[in-house]
């Protein structure tokens, strides 16, 4: 049976704490989320049928405004009718009482005329008992008329009396006949005047009936603007209800948006601290499990540094590796004999490189000959330096401690393959480093 340390379960539990912090922060961002989304749709539906009621609300309106033109026109055309109703009322009520004139004159010539008519027949009927008698007078002599006479004055009297009444009657016939043409006249112009009153009230009471018409049918049409005004208020009442609603429906889902985003925002940067504090603290458990791993590494080397170390406690450069491949001194290399300031350990690139002895780093540099290096100052003058590296595990200043990793194999400068190139100087003087590090 595996036994779990207390540290380890520690460790475990505060990793699962941290694992469900953050699903329950990633599930409430994702309900927030989802709930701003929900209302950003249905502020985007009801922005857009606000945008429809807007339009059939102008529309409405538009349509309301004609109607309102429409009944104006009809009620000023009722008006202008119903005056020259009146007006016309006025004339029509005119020629009545002209043709009702026009009848009375008519009447009146009518009986003059009748009475020229009668004096003249009787004038004419006394005329001619007259003329008779006159015409009677011939049938004596004058012998006899003067015999009769009572004497010769008489006779001349009585001649020149027949005269006198002859001429006279004569002159009154001729006024009589003339009055009466006179009163036929005048007769023939009252009924002449009396069919033109007909005319003027027959047309009167035709053109008062086509107004009324008019105005009748204008009534009906003013009376269907009016209703269709009537509906097209309602109509248009109640879409600007209805925009009104809409408006505050939007207005409420803008505010619900807003907390929502806000909300959002909030829970955002609260996620994103809790994240970062999360993360700050899993890097913070790592680098210590690191550290921890390492110091167990440095103390599994440090023990195998102790097993092969040098003289006087300076220890072996590379732990895991004794495969020396070229040493201090002349060597054959690149074609000539050159001398050798160091020894070279070969191992795979990547290996650890640790501090030989205690001290403080005094390079973490790189040129073209020695590629990346670190040199450490160990005191009393004695500084070593470890060539060809692949990367560092320090920095300039940094003390540093015996079986220290400070770097790693690599092949970087001039070299022909993965090994450490270690050299040691006392008081800038190289020296060989086996005297140090032997085996």
């Amino acid at each position: 049976m595996r036994v779990i340390n207390k540290s380890g379960a520690n460790a475990f539990v505060r990793a699962m704490s941290i694992i469900l912090c953050l699903i329950l922060i990633i599930g409430s961002s994702v309900s927030l989320s989802a709930n701003s989304s929900k209302t950003s749709q249905q502020l985007s539906k009801a922005r857009d049928k606000a945008k429809q009621i807007q339009k059939q609300l102008a529309n409405s309106q538009s349509e309301l405004k004609k109607l309102k033109n429409l009944a104006d026109k009809r009620s000023g055309d009722l008006a202008w009718l119903n005056q020259r109703t009146k007006d016309q009322q006025k004339a029509y009520e005119d020629a009545l009482r002209r043709k009702d004139s026009a009848l009375i004159v008519m009447e009146q010539t009518t009986s003059e005329y009748e009475a020229a008519v009668q004096e003249f027949e009787d004038q004419k009927e006394i005329y001619g008992e007259r003329l008779a008698l006159m015409y009677q007078l011939p049938e004596k002599s004058i012998l006899e008329a003067l015999m009769s006479s009572e004497d010769l004055q008489t006779y001349f009297t009585n001649h020149r009396l027949m005269k006198i009444i002859s001429d006279t009657d004569e002159l009154m016939l001729s006024r009589l006949q003339a009055a009466e043409k006179h009163a036929e006249e005048m007769k023939e112009a009252a009924e002449a005047s009396y069919e033109d009153m007909e005319k003027l009230v027959a047309e009167a009471d035709q053109l008062l009936a086509d107004i009324k018409a008019d105005r009748d049918i204008s009534a009906k049409k003013l009376k269907k603007a009016e209703s269709a005004l009537s509906k097209a208020e309602e109509e248009s009442l109640l879409w600007a209800s209805e925009m009104k609603k809409m408006e505050e429906n939007v207005s409420f889902l803008q505010k619900k948006y807003k907390k929502q985003l806000s909300a959002e925002e909030a829970k955002r940067k609260a996620d994103a601290e809790a994240k970062r504090k999360a993360a700050e603290e899993a890097r913070a458990k790592k680098e210590a499990a690191k550290k921890e791993a390492g110091k167990k590494a440095e103390t599994k080397n440090k023990k195998s540094v102790k097993a092969s170390s040098g003289k006087s406690g300076w220890l072996w450069p590379v732990p895991s590796s004794r495969n020396i491949t070229s040493y201090y001194g002349y060597r054959h290399i690149f074609g000539s004999r050159r001398f050798h300031y160091g020894v070279d350990i070969a191992a795979p690139v990547g290996t650890k490189i640790v501090a030989i002895k205690s001290g403080v780093v005094l390079i973490c540099g790189s040129n073209r000959v020695s590629g990346k290096y670190v040199s450490i100052d160990h005191g009393q003058g004695i500084i070593s330096s470890y060539r060809h590296l692949s990367g560092f595990a320090v920095k300039a200043g940094q003390r540093v401690s015996a079986g220290q990793t400070v770097g790693y194999m690599g092949s970087t400068g001039r070299s022909t393959g993965p090994h450490l190139h270690i050299d040691i100087s006392v008081s800038g003087r190289y020296v060989n480093p086996m005297r140090y590090i032997g085996r």
